[in-house]
């Protein structure tokens, strides 16, 4: 087995197509069907189920294209890393984040990596938690500041940041003459929820903090990022439920309350994929951990 049938079949199961794989991949479809084959033949099952209509991937086929995934992400860093060190490049390190990070994370480490380390590239990539961890399996990004859950047993994560939840209101609005806003005083109240699909973690934490209190809602909308919340709250639609870090985010026209104790609070991880790192960006990781984060309250 070669790289190139790995590189073929990644082809065909992202196309479900085998001449658009082809000609993806600047290949005559006869020979690719044949590779595929080849492929199938020597790991012993069927990966493809071929039809006169449509391409899909068996069980084993959704095994196999997961595994071949990182294998060739592997082989592209190898590859990278090789050239890199023969061409004496500066090192690019690629940092994926989610808002928090700018706020609470940035602030504490860009600085400190310029002047430690100035011969390293820093690469900001804003990402979903999602993409974060897709990003980190292809060799996209480097380090991920991203929110739980980490499904992948490749990828190590830790805790850098726990913040708690607070309510964002209009300045004016009633709840802002409450030095703390108890639980009870949010039921009934118009609320802008998170997007699960954009924080998943955030939407099931307010979700779960709701049920317990018993606490009504009338979801007025639904905020696919933290810019879509502060405004859609600014302009009177609604209160939010939000990670501390907004304080720093919200002007005149908004105010942030703390919940009463025993507030729910929220997770940013650091994490990095499980293989051996080259010394640059073990000792780049090393640093963020030890980083002095700007805790909130």
């Amino acid at each position: 087995m070669e790289l190139r049938h790995l590189r073929y079949f990644v082809a065909v199961a992202d196309e479900l197509n085998f001449t658009r794989a082809a000609q993806r991949l600047h290949t005559a479809q006869p020979s690719l069907s044949q590779q595929i084959r080849d492929l199938e033949n020597e790991i012993g099952t069927q990966l493809l189920e071929r039809s006169k209509r449509k391409v899909e991937l068996t069980e084993a086929g959704r095994v196999f294209l997961a595994e071949a995934r990182l294998v060739l992400a592997q082989a592209d860093r190898a590859v990278a890393r090789a050239r890199q060190a023969g061409h004496q490049q500066a090192l690019t390190v690629k940092i994926g984040f989610v808002p928090a990070a700018e706020v609470a994370i940035f602030p504490a480490i860009l600085p400190k990596l310029r002047m430690q380390f100035p011969g390293v590239h820093v690469e900001l990539r804003s990402l979903t938690t999602m993409e974060q961890e897709d990003a980190l399996l292809r060799g996209d990004i480097d380090i991920a500041f991203m929110r739980r859950p980490v499904h992948h047993p490749e990828l190590r994560a830790e805790v850098v940041l726990t913040e708690p939840l607070i309510v964002l209101m209009p300045a004016g609005h009633p709840l802002a003459a409450h030095a703390c806003i108890e639980p009870s005083m949010l039921d009934g109240q118009p609320v802008i929820q998170t997007n699960p699909d954009y924080a998943g973690q955030l939407y099931d934490i307010v979700g779960r903090y709701f049920d317990a209190h018993r606490i009504r809602t009338d979801v007025v909308q639904v905020a696919t990022n933290i810019l879509l919340n502060l405004n859609l709250v600014g302009m009177g639609l609604g209160v939010a439920l939000l990670p501390a870090y907004v304080e720093a985010l919200a002007g005149e026209s908004l105010c942030c309350r703390p919940l009463a104790n025993p507030a729910p609070d929220i997770d940013l991880l650091m994490v990095t994929r499980a293989e051996p790192h080259s010394r640059e960006l073990d000792a780049l990781v090393d640093l963020m951990r030890r980083a002095p984060f700007r805790r909130p309250g």
